[in-house]
């Protein structure tokens, strides 16, 4: 080879180096400041590796445009104080950690796969906007509220519940009032159906087609006490508690739940008991106790109890397929 050739060899080859360095630099040295990785917005629309631990601070914005893919290598933790977007055609794959602030923001209408031993921690916004996924084998862990989450999308990675806080003799989940055979309300709780419960069901009937009247709404303590006695005289207490509560272990004193049109299991076989089943979480409503999960529940198949959550947990539970003792990690205690 001339010198020629070989200077221009050499040249080319030092050139590619010095450009895989300033790519990789930011994302690897120790010497630079974790902050200053994300400061402003910076957009990906390659492959980028993220092989340290580093910040999207408090006003910068990653965005990962279509055709953009990051990877997040396992050790590797990216701490979200400002926003993360990732677009359509954008993907995010996560083998370490995502940890969200409370500032932070996540919107994906691409994708976010939480590969094996991957996980966000959610402690900030996060948006799953139409046709968004989050998805794989991690774990998606909310930190403080599910009122956090706007879910549009799909979510199937599993998702990991705060532990169960009481306040004032109220049990809730990630502000999830949870009522069931373990936990249960004071006497004085409740007042009435919820407003916005009952604007949910008003859409909810309307776009059924059906009368869809309903047969109870909210009961309060004492009500519930009357509703039980009565139960068993009829088929005795032990019968009577495999599907009537006990007083302050009703949903129904939340003023969040309701009875749908019929109290007869074989109303689940009916038009309109199928199509309650299978849209009633598009309005924010729970089927919430299904068949063959009497075992998790505590109680017998009910396909006329709903119970409202909201549209966007109502979805998460949803596409879990899992039943609301399951979602929040208390099954064990129903």
């Amino acid at each position: 080879m001339s010198m020629t050739k070989r200077a221009a060899a050499l040249l080319t080859a030092f050139l590619t180096l010095a450009a895989l360095l300033a790519f990789a630099l930011p994302m690897t040295a120790n010497a630079l400041p974790a902050d200053a990785l994300f400061t402003g917005r910076k957009q990906v629309r390659g492959k980028y590796v993220i092989s340290e631990s580093c910040v999207i601070p408090k006003g910068s914005t990653l965005y990962v445009k279509n055709g953009g893919k990051v990877y997040i290598r396992e050790g590797a933790e990216l701490r979200l104080d400002g926003t993360l977007k990732v677009a359509a055609g954008g993907a995010v794959y996560v083998k370490g950690s995502i940890i969200a602030g409370d500032s932070g923001l996540a919107s994906v209408t691409g994708s976010l796969k939480l590969q094996k031993g991957g996980s966000y921690v959610q402690g900030g916004r996060l948006n799953v906007n139409k046709g968004g996924k989050i998805y794989g084998l991690g774990t998606l862990e909310v930190v403080n509220n599910f009122s956090d989450i706007n879910c549009k999308g799909t979510v199937t990675a599993k998702i990991k519940a705060p532990a169960p806080v009481e306040t004032d003799g109220v049990t809730t989940v990630g502000g999830v009032i949870i009522v069931n055979r373990q936990f249960d309300l004071p006497e004085d709780y409740g007042d009435g159906l919820d407003d916005e419960t009952y604007s949910a069901y008003l859409a909810m009937r309307e776009a059924s087609g059906f009368d869809m009247s309903i047969v109870s709404g909210f009961r309060s303590y004492e009500k519930q006490r009357q509703t039980f006695a009565y139960w068993a005289s009829i088929d005795g207490a032990e019968v009577a508690d495999t599907y009537s509560a006990q007083p302050g272990h009703s949903e129904h004193q939340t003023g969040l739940a309701m009875d749908i049109s019929s109290l007869r299991q074989t109303y689940g076989d009916t038009p309109e008991g199928i199509w309650l089943a299978q849209n009633c979480w598009k309005y924010g409503f729970l089927l919430r106790y299904p068949k063959g999960s009497e075992h998790i529940t505590g109680y017998i198949y009910e396909p006329w109890h709903v119970r409202y959550l909201g549209k966007s947990t109502a979805k998460l539970i949803h596409d879990s397929g899992l039943t609301l003792e399951e979602f929040l990690g208390v099954y064990n205690n129903a």
